[in-house]
């Protein structure tokens, strides 16, 4: 089976002028800025967090991978590894409370945004640390909440994980950058 997974931060709907419409949704995906044009485009990239419905169109998919907004994620050993060495995390949330369990609500006391087991924590709380995903699960066996004791199932795990993570809106996927901006 394959994942479907978004790629990005939203930013939101361009407005071209006071009391226009939209133009288009904005997108962050390392340092680029692609744009989600209509809203069966920005449906089709929000909806994409797990394995893929009967109601996408194909077409469409293969625009929005073909573009860098959507990843297929084969679950094999090798399709994992590929994946995780193109992308990285990126958390969203300002703080988090502790709750009965050992895990971890993610946003403030007054908005809370989603709770976190003490796996899903640790994937939010220390894998944005790493270059990107595989380095992650390397640096994270061992040492977190996640189950496994070499990189290969930690990696697994990681990966399991993401389209509830994303779903939440507590993490997005992202490319590997350095921390220049590449001049045009």
């Amino acid at each position: 089976m394959t994942l479907l997974l978004r790629v990005g931060h939203a930013m939101g709907p361009f407005y071209p002028s006071i009391g226009a419409f939209a133009r288009h949704h904005v997108v962050r995906v390392g340092w680029d800025t692609p744009k989600l044009v209509g809203e069966v485009e920005r449906v089709t990239w929000e909806l994409a967090v797990g394995h893929p419905t009967a109601d996408l169109d194909p077409a469409l998919v293969d625009d929005l991978v073909a573009r860098g907004l959507l990843v297929r994620v084969e679950e094999t050993p090798e399709g994992r590894l590929a994946f995780a060495r193109a992308h990285r995390v990126q958390p969203l949330g300002v703080g988090t409370l502790p709750t009965d369990d050992g895990g971890r609500v993610v946003g403030t006391w007054m908005s809370p945004v989603a709770e976190l087991d003490p796996e899903a924590f640790d994937i939010w709380a220390w894998a944005h640390l790493f270059p990107d995903l595989d380095a992650a699960a390397t640096g994270l066996t061992g040492a977190s909440a996640i189950p496994g004791d070499d990189p290969a199932a930690v990696l697994d795990r990681l990966v399991h994980r993401l389209p509830e993570l994303l779903a939440a809106e507590v993490l997005y996927l992202d490319v590997p950058r350095d921390g220049v901006r590449p001049v045009p």
